[in-house]
C-alpha cells in the first residue's frame, strides 16, 4: 500500500497553533500556579463516584449506575474532551457494545449488537429526550446530529431493548445525549482549531441569568471537514460543512416546578458521489453533487412535584428537517407530546405511567431512482406505558415489571413487556437479569417507496445476446413489525476504590425481520427490451439469533494515571440464504478499546486510545480487521484555557471501516479514513 503523509503546508498550519501557548506562558508568569489550582485531575472523579453517576435513560428516572438493572454505560464530558473527538459518532466509540464504523467524511454506520448499516434501524437515539430516529428510512442521519460538544453533560448508552420506556425501535439499545443545565454553562466559552482533515472549526457560547432563579445560554458553531480518500489515495467528493446555533432557558417557576425551553437551527452541505441506475452502458456512471440539509427543533419541558409526593414531566417538541439531493428530497415535520407521572403508593412500590402522541408529515420529491407513493403523507402514532419498581428486600432485591402498548400507522399494534431483577448484596456488587420483548415498526421507505438499486447486463435464455437488467426494490405495505425476545444478565463490581468491572451477557431472538428478498425477473419490450429484477421487502420466516458478551473495566492505577477499556464479542446465527443479505457478516465478531490517561503535571495531560475492530465478512463488505491509535496532548497555561493537539489513526496512513452498500443508498464506493492531526484552543471566561 502506498503512503500518503500529511502535506507540509497542512502540518505547518496545525503546528503553528502549538507555538502560541509557549508565548502566552512567557507573557503570563503567574499562569502555572493558577493552572495547577484549577486543572481537572484524574483523581477528582473516583471509581466510587463513577459507579454512582446518574443514569436516567434506562427507566426515565434518575438512578445510580450501580443501581441500574440494564447494560448501561456513561460517556462523560471529561471522556469526550480527553478523547479528542470532534463529533458525536466518534464519542460513541468509547462505549462497549456499540459498533461505530465511519463510511466517509460525513456518514457513519452505528448500531448496537449487530445488523449494522448506514441506516441501522434497531438503535433509538435521543437528544435531551427528542427522538432523532428518522421514520423515513428507519435509522439516524448522523451528519445532522450535532451540538456544541462542550455543552454535553453525558451520553447515556443503554444496550438491549428499551421499548417499555421509549417505545418501538428501541430494539437493541437506546442512546440519550444529555446537555448541561444552563446554570452549569454560565459565562463565555470560545473554541477554535483546525488541521489537515478538520480544516477549521469554531464555536462560541454565552450563558447568563434571566433574573430570579432562571438562567440561559446561546451558542453558535461552524466547521469544515476535508474529503476522505479512496484506496488509491485520491480525494473523494465527500467534504462536509456545517453552521449551527441554538439556545436553552431553564427557569424555576416555583419551589416545586421547573420549566425548560431549548432549540437549534442548522444548515449543512455534504459532498456526495451518486451512482445513477441507468439501463444503458456504461452502467452506474458516478457523478459528484452537494447535498443540502437544513432544519430546526424546539423543545419545551415542564417538571413538577405534586402535593401528594408524586412527580410529573410534560414534554413537547417540534422537529423540522428538510434535505435536498438529486435522488430524493424530503421535508419532514414531527410534533411529539409526552407525559409521565411517577407515584409512590407505598414504600415498596415506585410506580410510573405515561402516554405519548406523535404526528409525522413527510413530503418527498422523487426521481427516476427513488419514488414514494404517495409522495406526501401525514400519519400519527401513540402509546401508553406502565412500570412498577417493587422492593422485595430493602436495599437488596428489586423487581421491575412493565409494559408498553403502541399503535402506529405502519406495523399496527405492538405490546412490549419487560421484567428486570436487581440483586445488590452490598454497596460494591450488583447482579441483574432481564427478559423483554421489543419491536421495530416498518419505515415509510420500506412500505411505500420504489428504489432503483442498480443496473447491469445479463444473458437470459433463450435470447443469445446480453440484455440490460435493472434491479428495483419494491415497497410492501403489508409488512409486519420486527420483533425481538431478549434475555440479559449482568454483574457490576467495585473491587476497590481504584478498580471496577462490568460484564453483560445477552441472547436475542429475532422474528419477522424485514429484508429484501429476490423476486422473479420480468422482461418488458416497450419502449425497449429491459429485464427488471425485483427485490421485495418481506418479513423473514426464519428466526435469527444473536449472542454476545460485553466487558468494561476502569483502573485508577495512581492518582495521576488511569486505564479504562472494553471488549465486545458478538455471534450472529443466521442460516445462509442466497436470496437475502448476509446479516452475520455486517458486524465484527470482536471489538476492543483501551484508553490510557496521564496527568503529567497539574497543567499538562496526555491521553492515548487504541481500538481494534474485527473483520466484516459479508459479501458486500469484505473489510479487513484493523487497529487504530489516537493520541492527545493538552496544556493549560491559565485557569479555563487549554491548548491541545490531537493525532488520529496513527498506525496506518488510511484504512477502510465500512462499505456503503445499503439498499437505500445509491453510492457504493469504498472510502478510507486517513491519518489526521489537528490543534484546538478552548477558553472558558
Amino acid at each position: 500500500m502506498r503512503h500518503y503523509p500529511i502535506r507540509p503546508k497542512q502540518l505547518k498550519s496545525t503546528l503553528s497553533l502549538l507555538l502560541v501557548p509557549t508565548a502566552l506562558t512567557l507573557a503570563l508568569p503567574e499562569s502555572a500556579k493558577a493552572a495547577d489550582d484549577a486543572a481537572s485531575a484524574i483523581e477528582e472523579l473516583s471509581i466510587s463516584e463513577l459507579m454512582q453517576m446518574e443514569v436516567s435513560s434506562a427507566s426515565r428516572k434518575s438512578q445510580s449506575l450501580s443501581n441500574t438493572a440494564a447494560a448501561a454505560f456513561i460517556i462523560s464530558q471529561d471522556d469526550i474532551r480527553r478523547a479528542g473527538v470532534t463529533s458525536i459518532p466518534e464519542a460513541l466509540r468509547l462505549a462497549p457494545g456499540i459498533e461505530v464504523a465511519q463510511i466517509n467524511a460525513s456518514s457513519w454506520a452505528i448500531t448496537s449488537r449487530g445488523f449494522n448499516g448506514r441506516y441501522a434501524n434497531k438503535l433509538l437515539v435521543l437528544m435531551d429526550g427528542r427522538t432523532v430516529y428518522t421514520p423515513l428510512f428507519s435509522g439516524v442521519f448522523w451528519n445532522l446530529q450535532d451540538t456544541l460538544l462542550e455543552d454535553i453533560e453525558r451520553i447515556e448508552v443503554i444496550r438491549g431493548p428499551g421499548a417499555v420506556m421509549w417505545g418501538a425501535n428501541a430494539v437493541n439499545g437506546v442512546i440519550n445525549i444529555i446537555t448541561k443545565k444552563t446554570k452549569d454553562t454560565q459565562g463565555n466559552l470560545f473554541v477554535a482549531g483546525g488541521g489537515n482533515q478538520e480544516q477549521g472549526f469554531v464555536g462560541y457560547r454565552h450563558g447568563g441569568r434571566t433574573g430570579g432563579d432562571g438562567s440561559y445560554r446561546v451558542y453558535a458553531k461552524a466547521f469544515e471537514r476535508e474529503a476522505f480518500l479512496n484506496s488509491q489515495g485520491e480525494r473523494q467528493h465527500d467534504d462536509w460543512r456545517s453552521v449551527q446555533g441554538g439556545f436553552r432557558i431553564d427557569e424555576r417557576l416555583s419551589g416545586n416546578h421547573r420549566f425548560t425551553v431549548q432549540g437549534d437551527v442548522y444548515r449543512k452541505k455534504v459532498g456526495n458521489t451518486v451512482q445513477p441506475s441507468t439501463v444503458s452502458a456504461p452502467f452506474n456512471t458516478a457523478f459528484s453533487v452537494d447535498d443540502l440539509a437544513d432544519g430546526a427543533n424546539l423543545i419545551s419541558r415542564w417538571e413538577g412535584n405534586l402535593g401528594d409526593g408524586s412527580e410529573f414531566i410534560l414534554q413537547g417538541y417540534y422537529d423540522r428537517v428538510n434535505f435536498t439531493a438529486p435522488a430524493l428530497s424530503d421535508s419532514q415535520d414531527i410534533f411529539d407530546i409526552d407525559f409521565q407521572h411517577r407515584l409512590h403508593p407505598n414504600p415498596s412500590h415506585d410506580l410510573m405511567w405515561g402516554i405519548n402522541y406523535r404526528y409525522i408529515h413527510s413530503a418527498t420529491v422523487g426521481s427516476s431512482s427513488i419514488t414514494f407513493t404517495p409522495d406526501s403523507l401525514g400519519y400519527q402514532q401513540g402509546g401508553a406505558f406502565v412500570q412498577d419498581d417493587i422492593t422485595l428486600i430493602d436495599h437488596t432485591l428489586r423487581l421491575t415489571l412493565g409494559s408498553k402498548i403502541e399503535e402506529s400507522h405502519f406495523g399496527n399494534t405492538q405490546v412490549q413487556p419487560n421484567a428486570r431483577l436487581l440483586w445488590t448484596p452490598n454497596s460494591s456488587h450488583s447482579v441483574w437479569a432481564s427478559v423483554s420483548r421489543a419491536a421495530r415498526i416498518p419505515s415509510r421507505g420500506e412500505a411505500q417507496s420504489g428504489i432503483a438499486l442498480g443496473a447491469t447486463s445479463a444473458t437470459i435464455a433463450p435470447i443469445p445476446f446480453p440484455l440490460p437488467v435493472q434491479i428495483m426494490a419494491q415497497a410492501n405495505p403489508d409488512l409486519k413489525a420486527e420483533k425481538v425476545f431478549s434475555a440479559e444478565v449482568g454483574y457490576r463490581a467495585q473491587w476497590s476504590n481504584r478498580f471496577s468491572t462490568d460484564v453483560t451477557a445477552f441472547s436475542n431472538h429475532y422474528t419477522d425481520l424485514i429484508m429484501l428478498n429476490r423476486g422473479t425477473p420480468s422482461v418488458q419490450t416497450v419502449p425497449s427490451i429491459l429485464v427488471t429484477q425485483p427485490m421485495l421487502w418481506t418479513n423473514l420466516s426464519r428466526e435469527i439469533t444473536t449472542r454476545g458478551i460485553e466487558l468494561s473495566a476502569d483502573w485508577n492505577v495512581l492518582d495521576w494515571m488511569r486505564f479504562s477499556g472494553n471488549y465486545s464479542h458478538l455471534k450472529i446465527e443466521s442460516p445462509l440464504d442466497p436470496n437475502n443479505p448476509d446479516t452475520a457478516g455486517l458486524s465484527p465478531r470482536h471489538r476492543g478499546l483501551l484508553r490510557w490517561q496521564i496527568d503529567m503535571t497539574g497543567n499538562t495531560h496526555l491521553d492515548m486510545t487504541m481500538r481494534h475492530v474485527g473483520r466484516l465478512s459479508a459479501s458486500n463488505q469484505s473489510v479487513a480487521a484493523y487497529t487504530t491509535f489516537d493520541a492527545r496532548f493538552a496544556y493549560e497555561p491559565i485557569a479555563g484555557m487549554e491548548w491541545s493537539v490531537v493525532a488520529q489513526n496513527l498506525f496506518a496512513p488510511q484504512h477502510l471501516e465500512f462499505r456503503d452498500s445499503a439498499a437505500v443508498s445509491l453510492t457504493d464506493f469504498a472510502t478510507e479514513i486517513p491519518r489526521s492531526i489537528y490543534g484546538k484552543f478552548s477558553w472558558n471566561f
